[in-house]
């Protein structure tokens, strides 16, 4: 093997291995645990990192101050206080099922930078009225 090519191979070995590197870094580093209430209470380890808790907003807990929502969030045993800056999606609603995503802080408020809710999963029959309307559709 010529020298030319022989340090070829060895920069392109060295490029494809620190690009390997960034892109574990970049997805090691993006990774959000999905957990319940109590799960997280469980595992100290996660305390300072960024999660995601699976719960139902707990009734009576909602307020707005501001621009910023608080409301609480509880699997039955655990509950978490969490606070909010950002637009709350049309919804959400006390007693809903959501999945709030942020960090704990110093005074175990969770900091939330995202808030989703879940949509019930259930089947409601089409009433007649909408049947009536959708029969003379075109692809019907």
């Amino acid at each position: 093997m010529s020298t030319t090519r022989r340090k070829l191979v060895i920069g392109s070995s060295v490029i494809v291995a620190a690009l390997a590197a960034v892109a574990y870094q970049g997805a090691r580093s993006s990774m959000v645990y999905y957990l319940t209430p109590t799960e997280f209470a469980s595992r100290p380890d996660l305390r300072a990192m960024r999660v995601r808790l699976a719960a139902r907003v707990l009734p009576g807990s909602f307020e707005k101050v501001g621009e910023v929502y608080r409301f609480a969030v509880g699997d039955g045993t655990t509950s978490y206080r969490v606070q909010f800056g950002g637009s709350l999606p049309d919804l959400f609603s006390e007693g809903r099922e959501v999945l709030v995503e942020g960090r704990l802080d110093a005074s175990e408020v969770l900091q939330a930078v995202q808030v989703i809710t879940t949509h019930p999963v259930e089947y409601k029959e089409m009433s007649d009225r909408y049947r009536r309307k959708t029969e003379g559709a075109p692809g019907r």
